[in-house]
């Protein structure tokens, strides 16, 4: 009974405080990115800019302030600009692999050996800009150049997604590399990034690759438009991938049984966890709705796109929010 009240109180609370986090930390974005189009004399990609800031807007109250809380606080706001230089690199850097705007040997220069890259045109200098503002920051760089590494290789190796045959172990090191990694990156740029711990880091890697799932499931009518294959897309059981991915929450939940924090701390951070893994629950729900009318689960190409696109406007997908979380929040 104390669990229900407590799940209740919180949750509304966590929700309040990201809808108006969102707002900020969005308006915060789009200032700095006008602030950087006025320094370098250009202009982002219309699209990009938006992508940007709506990301670093919800990404930041939802996992950067969770993990922060660990420790009692709210992330700061040099933390914050930080996150947004993050936020430029990682989309820029998807503009620069999806569109062929840099050939693969510039951007590997441009990732690793940034102090000899020689920038042309607006992208690369903002680019170029956030990467080395945050690599100055970074104090283990080390480790942070060889999960640097891997996330770059794992990005080159996604563009065998298309079209392709992939096995699901390969899909997996694609998968878990390339999200796990990308979200771990993200601790180096805390204030505390010297007092984290293994456990810590791990949980950051293993929210990457849920959040990676998550994605992929909710973008599986979309991957297959695009010929892409992912491992939701791939599956052939719905109820054999649920159980998969709950696995995965199991494994972050054990994690975050052994962080050095206090208990109420721990409680707190699993619920804001389970908040998130929530949504890629709510994917595989309708996935086995399917499967259980039909018997088997269909081949996922041959479904319209209303039965893939997951609509959480929908007042039964926010039950399920609300069912799920409060299920595996629990520690």
């Amino acid at each position: 009974m104390g669990y229900f009240f407590w799940f209740w109180y919180k949750v509304i609370g966590q929700a309040s405080y990201i809808i108006r986090s969102r707002h900020r930390e969005t308006k915060r974005a789009y200032d700095l990115l006008d602030q950087i189009e006025r320094q370098f004399s250009g202009r982002f990609n219309p699209n990009t800019k938006k992508k940007i800031a709506v990301s670093y807007g919800i990404y930041n109250p939802m996992i950067c302030d969770a993990f922060t809380r660990l420790r009692g606080r709210p992330t700061h706001d040099g933390e914050k600009i930080r996150f947004i230089h993050y936020f430029i690199c990682s989309s820029l850097f998807d503009d620069f692999t999806d569109y062929a705007l840099i050939t693969e040997e510039q951007l590997r220069e441009l990732s690793f050996a940034p102090d000899k890259y020689q920038p042309h045109g607006f992208d690369e200098r903002a680019f170029l800009n956030a990467h080395l503002l945050l690599r100055q920051f970074v104090t283990d760089k080390p480790l942070y150049d060889r999960i640097s590494e891997t996330l770059f290789e794992a990005q080159m190796q996604s563009k065998k997604q298309y079209q392709s045959t992939l096995s699901d172990e390969s899909l997996k090191a694609i998968t878990f590399n390339k999200g796990g990694n990308s979200v771990l990156l993200c601790r180096f740029y805390l204030d505390t990034a010297i007092e984290t711990s293994e456990t810590e880091d791990a949980c950051w890697y293993r929210m990457g690759t849920l959040i990676q799932l998550t994605n992929d499931l909710f973008d599986i009518y979309k991957d297959l438009q695009d010929h892409i294959t992912t491992l939701p897309n791939n599956m052939k059981d719905a109820c054999v991938f649920e159980q998969y991915f709950i696995d995965q929450i199991q494994d972050i939940k054990t994690l975050i049984g052994r962080l050095p924090f206090s208990q109420k701390n721990k409680q707190a951070f699993s619920l804001s966890m389970a908040g998130i893994y929530a949504f890629g629950l709510i994917a595989l729900d309708q996935l086995k709705s399917i499967q259980e009318k039909t018997g088997q689960l269909p081949q996922l190409s041959t479904l319209d796109r209303k039965a893939l696109i997951i609509d959480m406007e929908k007042p039964g997908n926010l039950v399920r929010w609300f069912k799920f979380t409060y299920r595996y929040a629990k520690l």
